[in-house]
């Protein structure tokens, strides 16, 4: 029988998403009003939803007034992050708003030039559709199919979308969301790069 003979398992190559709640922060009601007076238009990679992200110009958003206090507590969140997984300083890059309402949703995609991205959400009805990572390891899998879906084998994985909740995830990391079935959930985006020597 298998249990007379001790076994141990290796994860190996894990993929690093980390999560902080911040609904405690004391400048969470500054970041409310700004997210609600912030305007948002359509963007092609979102489906009836709407964002400030846009193609053509710089994306600053979490560099607007008021939100400095609130922007350093995302850095110590990136740094935190940065020294359990071993990576060299990161610094914000661009920054953008997100808008999904009902029937909304992300398209699959990932963050090129940056290295680990951010989600913040400063309003997310309960409810609201997860953010869904895909397994980067499926396109290599090539005769292989399961019997039955475990951590080590799924496809996708699923990270609640929670008001308050910053999720920090690689930025290689493809993800998207499905349909939305609530009436809001803004997500605060960002990017990094490297720190300057």
């Amino acid at each position: 029988m298998i249990e007379h003979y001790p076994r141990s398992i290796d994860t190996l190559f894990p993929t690093t998403v980390m999560r902080y709640d911040l609904t405690n922060h004391p400048h969470y009601s500054r970041m409310l009003d700004v997210v609600n007076k912030t305007k948002t238009e359509w963007h092609a990679i979102m489906k009836n939803s709407e964002s400030t992200y846009n193609e053509g110009t710089p994306n600053r958003w979490l560099d607007k007034l008021g939100l400095a206090e609130f922007k350093s507590t995302l850095q110590d969140c990136i740094n935190d992050y940065c020294e359990t997984y071993g990576l060299p300083k990161l610094v914000i890059g661009n920054s953008w708003m997100n808008r999904v309402g009902k029937d909304g949703a992300v398209k699959a995609h990932r963050h090129e030039v940056s290295v680990l991205s951010g989600a913040f959400y400063p309003i997310a009805d309960k409810g609201s559709t997860p953010l869904i990572f895909k397994n980067p390891l499926q396109v290599y899998k090539m005769y292989e199919y399961a019997a039955q879906e475990t951590f080590y084998n799924a496809a996708m994985m699923e990270t609640p979308c929670e008001q308050g909740t910053l999720v920090l995830f690689p930025s290689w990391l493809e993800h998207y969301t499905n349909d939305n079935t609530t009436d809001n959930r803004v997500t605060v985006s960002f990017n990094t790069m490297y720190a300057p020597k």
